[in-house]
């Protein structure tokens, strides 16, 4: 079936008959994992874990995130493209006065609304400088995590340089916690989530959703000895230091979300959860992107390209598969909703994948936005999208960057059924082909919201708030100015 661009407005209607009792959702949300860096895509990573769940489940092989973490995180709890958000550009950084616009509901508001509890454990990375950014006050009862990008792994403390100042960052609700002092992070998401887990009923009638934001594998590159081991032996003398050291960390991530699974089983809630792993972006190197090009904040398949899957005794599957239908972030929304039962209108640009994953068909979406973006200062701009197996990008797939003049009739456009690694670029062999795409682009760009990207703010320097990352120096609604040109 042919999907349109156009944003959907989706009537979630009840659970069919046979679902029963709402599910329990657990999303698990890694740091920087490329399409490389599972077993299943490559034979020499160790995730068991992750690829028996998939090989029990669904194993998405075509699905896609946003080229930066910010971006993903805010369409899969919005549903929306994130052009339709104002963040289109890149993350949401340390001392950055901006965050996650608040017109628009997420996915545990709406959750929360029909009777949920909802739990956020790690990374939040949608804006911290107002307290209405805050995940507490986005829809999440509890959080326990970090507001901001990376910190040391162990420490929790972020460090650029001496003059901003060490900025220490974790949080309980909106109160500093210094729980887990010295921990290494994936084992206090985990234990997190374990602890979680262990103090709910498994007979009780309140269900639940709970996203483990994984900080790992993202920089600092920092994992305990043990999960490295594997990775000093011969055959993997090729592997960079930095590589061997990042794959350890994907070797515990594997090793906490096999844990997590364990717990959901011995408390008898393992059957009545649906579990999504999902990846953010790629990584900033290429290895783990392979064999696709580019890395994490492009438009190329290896920035945006990602491992994913979903596995649940409730898909009543004989045996798991993997499907290479196209997959966005933004489909979980639609469909984890409407497993949830909840009956609402909502806009959103993803489909409800659900039946489709329990029939083995084909789903109906065939076309997706990597990016629309243009620079309101010089006019440079960055057009990515998808149709069947026809990718077109209007202007420079690298990474988008401000103040740059406008490259006039820049297009690439490659046969990604025939050319998955996008070595040729076939946009001067197909002249009406390209047009056909701009004008496609053309219209969907009229539903573009400026992109906020602000430089950091002094006042947010952690040296002004005690050497902690902290809320309250910026104002909020800046998208009430930004986007008023489009009322």
């Amino acid at each position: 079936m042919l999907c349109s661009f156009v944003v959907l407005y989706l009537l979630i209607v009840l659970p069919e008959p046979g679902l029963g009792k709402q599910p329990n959702i657990l999303f698990i949300l890694a740091d920087d994992f490329g399409y490389n860096d599972v077993s299943w895509n490559n034979e020499d990573v160790f995730t068991p874990n992750l690829e028996k769940l998939g090989r029990e489940g669904v194993i998405l092989d075509t699905y896609y995130a946003s080229t930066r973490c910010s971006p993903s995180r805010g369409a899969l709890l919005t549903g929306l493209y994130p052009h339709r958000l104002g963040i289109q550009r890149g993350n949401i950084g340390t001392f950055r006065p901006t965050g996650l616009v608040t017109d628009f509901k997420t996915f545990p508001e709406i959750l929360q609304a029909a009777g949920y509890t909802t739990h956020l454990v790690g990374r939040w990375h949608l804006g911290y400088c107002h307290p209405s950014y805050l995940p507490t006050r986005r829809g999440f009862t509890t959080f326990f995590g970090q507001f901001s990008q990376q910190t040391d792994h162990y420490s929790r403390i972020y460090l650029e340089n001496e003059e901003i100042g060490e900025g220490y960052d974790l949080r309980r609700g909106e109160n500093i916690s210094y729980e887990g002092a010295g921990k290494y992070s994936t084992h206090l998401w985990r234990d997190e989530a374990q602890s979680l887990i262990e103090g709910w009923n498994s007979s009780n009638s309140t269900p639940w959703f709970l996203q483990v934001s994984f900080t790992a594998a993202g920089a600092p590159y920092q994992v305990p000895e043990s999960y490295v081991k594997r990775y000093k032996k011969r055959r993997f003398r090729n592997l960079s230091e930095e590589d061997t050291i990042r794959y350890g960390m994907i070797s515990a991530v594997d090793s906490a979300v096999g844990d997590i699974v364990k717990t959901l089983k011995q408390r008898n809630m393992f059957e009545n959860t649906v579990l999504v792993f999902s990846s953010d972006n790629g990584v900033g190197g290429d290895v783990g992107n392979l064999p696709f090009r580019g890395s994490r904040g492009t438009l190329w398949e290896g920035g945006v390209r990602v491992p994913a899957l979903v596995s649940s005794p409730l898909l009543n599957l004989d045996e798991g598969y993997t499907t290479r239908s196209m997959v966005h972030i933004t489909d979980w929304f639609p469909t984890l909703l409407k497993l949830a039962g909840v009956s609402s209108d909502v806009q959103t640009d993803g489909f409800n994948i659900w039946e489709a994953l329990q029939q083995r068909e084909e789903f109906s979406r065939n076309s997706l936005v990597y990016s629309l973006d243009q620079d309101d200062k010089s006019g440079h701009l960055q057009h990515g999208i998808r149709e069947k197996n026809i990718k077109f990008v209007w202007g420079n797939p690298d990474k988008f960057e401000v103040n740059k003049r406008f490259k006039k009739d820049v297009y690439h456009l490659f046969d990604l059924e025939k050319d998955p690694t996008e070595t040729e670029n076939l946009a001067s062999q197909y002249p009406e082909l390209v047009e056909k795409m701009k004008e496609k682009v053309k219209t969907l760009v009229k539903d573009v919201k400026p992109a906020f990207q602000p430089n950091r703010y002094s006042l947010g320097y952690p040296k002004y708030h005690d050497g902690v990352i902290s809320t309250g120096w910026c104002e909020t609604d800046w998208w009430k100015i930004l986007w008023r040109s489009l009322n």
